[in-house]
């Protein structure tokens, strides 16, 4: 987002000379960007001798000044933190000795002062440096070699090496498999005493074939003619993973799950996320539960939250639940089960039609999915299909959300909300140009009503053959979503309290939010073990930001691992993004994306690309146009056909 530079804790001092304002930098070699670490700071461009003394991910003091073209730029003055104790790079050999090539390739190098015992350096492996110099202005920062990851040209060690480079570990410290390992393996009676027994309800799962968990579960119960009550049984992470145990301080730290296409590094080991805490049929799971009371028109009249245990009748894929929805057969099926399903179905079409008429964003983006071999290389890259049964979930998991988020800002209970914030105007601005340019009527997104004119353009953009790219543009003009103490609402929800509460599992906050709920019904109210809610949220929003990226980044990597076997191909492209100095381009049906060094091109743009280079280290592919005398279509608005959209559950609301 675009943000001033103004009055806030950053900043330290001032002088004719420029203001002292600290933050973290983005190192990209001759040069830097600050980035504020308040919304009314701006990011900072930074050059100079300076650039010596920090690296990528530093928190640094800068001296600042604004420029004549209004923008802000600085000289780095002292580093306040070092981010990283390890370099995550290549090995590179020069005449007089070895350097580490950081995974960005921008960073400067490091110098290698050595080899852990054993290690015998290969040029061009991916290697793990442990810095025991720091840089100055004299000299740069070395180190020394402590593991070889594998050869840059293997995807798997290339992942492995995005995962580094992000600080995420796929192994658990000793003590605390120690202690998850302590957990029974099985529950008896005793352990759900003074619990409410939901066995009797036709409870189920919903996910993916592919899901790795299941920590959430639903039920539905025809209480009157016209009302029913909505169950939303979530795993009970919070009974296992104590208040500053060594469980549960892993957990914070990692603060999330990360899903890559050929593994999953869980927040919590597997005994509680395989098991314990995953919800599979016939097994008794102790869960934490939010019934909702809701009418015909989709009104929740009444909440309440409950600790319960369940047992599940039945594991449904999204594929199982979209085949009943649509009157087809599924084997093996609990009447009464198949009986609230078909419930569910309507229900929550009834739970979409409200929500979307306060306000809240529909967006649809393309979901895509790598098929992998045996070891572990991509086949295929494939768009996820989109169903109602995702629909079915989203709605469900998203009214639990806002009913405990509801219930606990009503008892002033401490929390981390889920935080939406209205868009940036100048976003929006620029949006309805950019909109405006391909044909869609979008002067009405600078009136009053953000959300009505935001839904129009949804619906204007329906069937469009440009659908992808109107959703993925109005979805970069948005705010990011964070983790904070305190809530002016979710914009995208159009929701007024929002927490996560659905997937402790894998999210952190959502721990968070069942100790919340669990003081609560004891009449307490949660310390979360002294822990500051403020940094809390700062540290789970940037873990998630760090997950995000990886995961993104993974997907790229295995795009590219596919095309590098089909440099000279021509493809179907569509262009994405303009930039001055060329063009990003959709290839063919994968989704990856290339960059394409023509500067006459317009967003939209339809047009046959040849595949020139892939970086397969990088992830990055460069085009030319087939044929330099082509036409390019430019596609504007015509009739457009409405049609109705499933939803992954996973989305980061």
């Amino acid at each position: 987002m675009k943000r001033f530079f103004g009055n806030h804790h950053g900043r330290q001092r001032s002088d004719k000379k420029g203001t002292i304002v600290k933050g973290v930098i983005q190192h990209h070699g001759r040069f830097a960007f600050l980035l504020s670490e308040t919304e009314t700071g701006a990011d900072v461009f930074l050059h100079g001798r300076g650039l010596a003394l920090a690296m990528d991910g530093d928190r640094v003091a800068a001296k600042v000044q604004r420029e004549a073209d209004g923008r802000f730029a600085g000289e780095i003055v002292n580093v306040l933190t070092h981010a990283h104790k390890n370099i995550i790079g290549i090995l590179k050999k020069l005449p007089h000795g070895w350097i580490v090539v950081s995974e960005k390739g921008e960073a400067p190098a490091t110098e290698v002062t050595g080899f852990l015992h054993k290690i015998t350096p290969i040029a061009g492996a991916m290697a793990v440096l442990e810095i025991t110099r720091w840089p100055s202005e004299r000299l740069g920062a070395a180190g020394m070699v402590i593991e070889i990851l594998g050869q840059a040209d293997d995807i798997t060690t290339r992942i492995t090496m995005l995962l580094r480079a992000h600080g995420i570990s796929g192994i658990f410290p000793k003590e605390v498999l120690q202690q998850s390992n302590a957990l029974p393996v099985k529950l008896a009676a005793a352990d759900w005493h003074g619990r409410e027994e939901l066995f009797h309800l036709p409870i189920v799962t919903i996910d993916g074939a592919d899901a790795k968990d299941f920590d959430d579960a639903v039920s539905l119960e025809q209480l009157e003619m016209n009302i029913v009550r909505l169950g939303v049984h979530i795993a009970d992470v919070g009974h296992y993973v104590k208040v500053g145990s060594a469980l549960d301080k892993e957990a914070y730290k990692r603060g999330t799950s990360v899903y890559l296409p050929d593994r999953v590094i869980p927040m919590l080991p597997p005994s509680l996320s395989n098991n314990l805490c995953s919800l599979v049929p016939f097994q008794e799971r102790l869960t934490v539960s939010v019934f909702m009371d809701i009418d015909a028109a989709g009104n929740v009249l009444r909440r309440r939250m409950a600790n319960t245990v369940i047992r599940s009748c039945r594991r449904f894929t999204y594929d199982e639940v979209q085949k009943l929805l649509d009157s087809g057969h599924v084997a093996e099926v609990p009447k009464a089960a198949k009986v609230a399903v078909l419930r569910m179905g309507r229900l929550a079409e009834i739970l979409y039609q409200q929500r979307v008429k306060r306000g809240a964003l529909d967006f649809n983006l393309p979901e895509y999915k790598v098929d992998l071999d045996a070891d572990g290389k991509p086949l295929r890259v494939v768009q996820r299909p989109r169903l109602a049964s995702h629909r079915l979930i989203e709605e469900f998991m998203l009214l639990a959300n806002e009913a405990i988020a509801t219930e606990l800002m009503a008892a002033k209970a401490p929390f981390l909300h889920r935080r939406h914030d209205m868009p940036d105007p100048d976003k929006i601005r620029k949006l309805a140009k950019e909109l405006g340019d391909l044909g869609l009527s979008a002067g009405h997104l600078q009136g009053g009503n953000t959300h009505k004119a935001l839904q129009d353009l949804l619906r204007q953009a329906q069937g469009h053959p440009l659908e992808d790219i109107i959703n993925s543009l109005m979805v970069r003009s948005m705010q990011q979503a964070v983790y904070a103490p305190e809530s002016l609402g979710h914009f995208g929800i159009a929701a007024r309290a929002y927490a996560h509460f659905t997937s402790p599992i894998r999210r952190y906050p959502d721990l968070m939010a069942h100790r919340a709920i669990k003081a609560l019904l004891l009449g307490k109210k949660e310390n979360h073990g002294a822990l500051s809610l403020a940094e809390a949220g700062v540290h789970c929003s940037e873990r998630e930001r760090s997950a995000a990226e990886c995961e993104n980044k993974a997907v790229d990597l295995m795009r590219a691992e596919l095309l590098k076997g089909q440099i000279g191909q021509v493809m179907d492209g569509i262009v994405v993004s303009v930039m001055e100095r060329g063009s990003f381009v959709r290839c063919g049906n994968t989704g990856a994306e290339g960059f394409l060094r023509e500067t006459n091109l317009k967003l939209g743009d339809k047009l046959k690309v040849m595949i020139e280079k892939v970086d397969p280290i990088e992830g990055k592919i460069d085009l030319s146009l087939a044929n330099k005398l082509q036409m390019t279509t430019h596609w504007r608005v015509s009739k457009l056909k409405p049609h109705k959209h499933g939803s992954n559950k996973n989305k980061r609301n």
